[in-house]
């Protein structure tokens, strides 16, 4: 049994979360996409135990670990794992520069979307995809790829960018989770090169809190510059027993919190939860096949759930049942459009790079958006202010005014940059560790921003 009984909330809890008013949501109140049941109240009373000092079950901030399945965890894992659809998609892509692989009858079904003589040797398949795919490339040029693919490529069914398909509610227990003091990790069967290209900014999680599975690796030097070249062999499974493993490696210390949805994370929960308190699992159960994908002991895809599903109850462990406890799977940009301007208004914004690149040193520049889509904010020299047109993602800078103050050239110069890149800016994403990030109608990144907290003064 978990050590950790979750209580369920008090009537009273949930008759405040009930009475929160809308121009609050996405701001401090937890999981406000989680309909009002037992799973929600488990997690919650479970987050504000640990982080209460005053409580038995008080832990450490330096100890308040939490950890992440993936696929079916914070996004969906149908018709095909995503990390498989990017492989199916390059191997198309590359087909013309390798002919001969029209000579493989593996790689011929796959580029010809014959699925069904993958499936009949479905190891044996996917290490020749991922192989032709995966590998004799630098670290570097397989992140571009990926992050391409990215940024163009749509899920066959919802017809959005795969980055655009974590799971609204999951978004926000990352987020919750990350105000109240725990350090946020993927623990994945996917490939953890493939996951450190996109993650901070779907999940405002850093590479180096992405544990995943490794394929082989050389050190060359080309030309005078140091690479790291992916080869094709599996070095370590990150996935059932291997996730323990995985997590004692990188991390050192095993984590208070866990989510998955299949069997292959059940040695994960167990490592989180057995023989220690406190610790909480929590499983996600896909029922939900009008909104998503419903499934359990037969999968069509990957995210067998059956054994952990068996011992939940005995473990102590929250299932959460997708059709009846979130009250919306994916983030709708119609629907969310007052949460999503209330969600950047109001706290100051600290520049942190243009264009990537990093701020001048010792430079200040900020960005106040206030009632009505009002805009002003300091340069580092100028105060400027103006206006914004904000409907969901989407955001644009009409005309700056600006104060006429000279300043160090190195300022005048960023000062310069700034107001023409906020003019190049046409949508926005705020990711759960509150970094908002601008980008430009190509979707590259504009302006990257960090909300300064109350009180404090910046540096």
């Amino acid at each position: 049994m978990n050590r950790f009984a979750p209580r369920l909330c008090c009537p009273l809890l949930f008759l405040c979360i009930w009475l929160v008013p809308p121009h609050l949501w996405g701001q401090n109140v937890p999981l406000n996409s989680w309909a009002d049941r037992k799973a929600k109240a488990a997690i919650i009373d479970f987050v504000e135990s640990v982080t209460d000092p005053t409580s038995e079950q008080f832990v450490a901030k330096a100890d308040r670990i939490a950890v992440f399945d993936n696929d079916g965890t914070l996004w969906p894992e149908n018709p095909l794992p995503f990390q498989l659809s990017f492989a199916l998609d390059e191997l198309k892509r590359l087909a013309p520069q390798n002919p001969e692989w029209k000579n493989n009858e593996t790689l011929a079904a796959a580029i010809n979307g014959d699925m069904d003589v993958i499936k009949a040797d479905l190891q044996s398949g996917l290490n020749a995809i991922l192989g032709a795919t995966h590998a004799g490339m630098t670290t570097v040029e397989f992140r571009k790829r990926v992050t391409t693919w990215m940024k163009q490529a749509k899920h066959v069914r919802y017809q959005r960018r795969y980055a655009d398909l974590a799971y609204q509610p999951m978004l926000e227990v990352l987020s919750y989770l990350q105000a109240k003091g725990f350090r946020t990790y993927i623990v994945s069967g996917g490939g953890i090169d493939f996951m450190r290209a996109w993650a901070e900014d779907v999940y405002g999680i850093p590479p180096e809190q992405v544990i995943g599975s490794q394929g082989g690796a050389v050190y060359r030097v080309n030309d005078g510059v140091a690479q790291i070249v992916k080869q094709w062999q599996l070095d370590f499974l990150d996935d059932k027993e291997g996730k323990p493993i995985g997590i004692y490696r990188q991390i050192g210390k095993r984590p208070i919190l866990a989510f998955g949805n299949s069997d292959g994370d059940r040695q994960m929960l167990e490592w989180t939860t057995l023989g220690r308190s406190p610790g909480l699992g929590v499983i996600v159960h896909h029922t939900d096949a009008e909104r998503e994908y419903a499934y359990d002991r037969q999968p069509k895809s990957s995210g067998k759930l059956d054994v952990a599903l068996k011992e939940a109850a005995r473990e102590g462990w929250v299932v959460v049942d997708m059709a009846k406890d979130w009250k919306t799977v994916f983030f709708d940009s119609e629907v969310n459009s007052k949460m999503s301007f209330d969600s950047i208004a109001g706290p100051t914004w600290i520049l942190e790079t243009i264009d990537g690149k990093d701020v001048v040193d010792q430079s200040v520049t900020t960005m106040i958006i206030g009632a009505g889509g009002k805009v002003a904010g300091n340069t580092g020299v100028n105060r400027y202010s103006g206006t914004a047109e904000i409907n969901g993602s989407k955001i644009s800078f009409g005309p700056l005014a600006t104060t006429r103050r000279a300043g160090p050239p190195a300022l005048m110069a960023q000062e310069s940059i700034f107001l023409k890149a906020m003019s190049r800016v046409v949508s926005k994403k705020m990711s759960v560790d509150r970094i908002l990030r601008m980008v430009d109608k190509s979707g590259e990144p504009v302006l990257r921003f960090f909300a300064r907290k109350a009180g404090s003064a910046a540096e």
